[in-house]
Formats: C-alpha cells, structure tokens, sequence
C-alpha cells in the first residue's frame, strides 16, 4: 500500500516562532515600563527644584526686609513713640554713652536740614519756587531711593517734621525726636524748652510752601525769613549753631 503523504511541520514551526515573538515583545514591553518608572521617580525634577529655590529666596528676602524694618524702627523711632505718655522719656535707662551717640546722630541730620533750608531761601530769593531743585530737595514728600551720607531717607521736610506711616501721625521727625532728648526723666516733653520751640517752628513751613506752589516767590520768600528766626530759637535749644550763616550749615 502506498504511504500516507508526510504533513509539512512549517505550520506548527510557525505558530511556536510567533508565540515566541509574542512573549519577547510583552518581556521588551514590560521592562520599558519599569525602565521609564524608576528614570521618572529618580530624574531630577526642575519644576519643583525651581519652586524650593523660589521658596527660600522669597523667605530669605522676607527676613532681611524683617530686620531692616526692625533696625529702622530701632533707629529712627517715630514721634509718637519718642514719650511714652507716662512721664519717663524713651530714652531713659540709656548709658550715657548711647544717648550722646543717639542725640549726635540726630543733629547730624537738623544739621543737613538746615542746609537744605537755607539752599531753599536761596533760590526763593531769586525768584524760583516749586520748579526749582531746592525746592524739591526741601519738599519733596517721597521716600528716597537710598539713604544720604547723614542717614536721610526723605527730603528736608519729611526728614526734620516727620513723614505719612500708616496711622495718623507723621513718623520719623528728627527735628522732634532730637528737641526730646533734652526732656528731663520724670517730666513731660511739652515743658522742654527744644519741645516748645519745635512745636513753633514746624507750623512755620506751611505758608512757604503755600505760597511757593502759587509761584508766590516773594511771599514764600517772607514767610522763609519767618520760619528762619524760629529755626535759630529751635537750634539754639537743642545745643546747635543758632545761625543759619555759620560754616555748619553752609
């Protein structure tokens, strides 16, 4: 009898190669995704790098802007804070040493303000009022971009009366922060003789300042000469140079 034919063996060679291949390729599968796991859990993240970094930088800003208001606020303490109401000067407890230092420094400063003013009856006694440098380097109400040589932060005016703060009264006047270290423990400020003639002087800038903005250069110019022999009453209070002519505020 003749043999059966031989079945051919490629069909079942072909269906062992592709289940093969279909476990090669789940294998190949499963370790791209495992691969791609761990690089994303062990990559560095920039988004959240730059956030900490931010994060560090803005609290880093936020505590040297704490000190330095902290110092500002030790330094130039504002008026209303100069007497605690109470009839002891904010100054006491002070060594001698320090309150020196204190009432030097601001001298220092009345002493600037002083030049300032004298440049300012300069220039109204030529004729110039609001347009001019001194005048705004006398008036003007705004913070400067950094301190001067002598510790200001604000024109002549701001620096000696006092400038806007958040509450009502003005902060930061040199002028009577400096007449009230010559308060005497125990006593109220507004017996200072310094007090007293502060109190008279600042009220004395106004109608320059009126007068100036009108362009009213000979009014503001009286007004000036005005306000010019209630600063010499005041320097002489606070153990300045009572003349506007001498070297000091020259």
């Amino acid at each position: 009898l003749p043999s059966p034919p031989l079945r051919s063996a490629a069909p079942h060679a072909s269906r062992s190669l592709q289940a093969e291949m279909k476990a090669h390729l789940v294998l190949v599968a499963f370790t791209v995704v495992v691969f791609t796991t761990c690089a994303e859990a062990y990559a560095p993240q920039p988004q959240r790098a730059m956030t900490t970094a931010l994060s560090r930088r803005d609290f880093g800003g936020w505590v040297a802007g704490a000190a330095a208001a902290a110092a500002s606020s030790t330094m130039t303490p504002s008026a209303a804070v100069a007497f605690d109401g109470s009839g002891s000067s904010a100054y006491s407890g002070r060594s001698p040493s320090s309150k020196a230092a204190i009432r030097q420094s601001y001298q220092d400063r009345v002493a600037a303000d002083v030049r300032d003013f004298n440049a300012l009856g300069a220039a109204l006694a030529k004729g110039e009022t609001k347009d001019s440098d001194a005048w705004v380097y006398f008036f003007n109400p705004y913070q400067r971009r950094s301190p001067d040589v002598v510790g200001r932060t604000y024109a002549a005016l701001a620096d000696f009366v006092g400038h806007k703060g958040d509450g009502p009264d003005l902060e930061g006047g040199d002028g009577y922060l400096l007449a009230a270290t010559f308060t005497k423990q125990g006593k109220p400020p507004t017996n200072t003789p310094a007090v007293k003639s502060y109190n008279a002087l600042f009220k004395a800038f106004d109608p320059i300042q009126a007068a100036g903005k009108k362009g009213d250069a000979a009014k503001a110019r009286a007004a000036w000469e005005k306000a010019a022999g209630l600063f010499s009453t005041y320097l002489e209070d606070v153990d300045m140079p009572g003349s506007l002519d001498d070297p000091l505020y020259l």
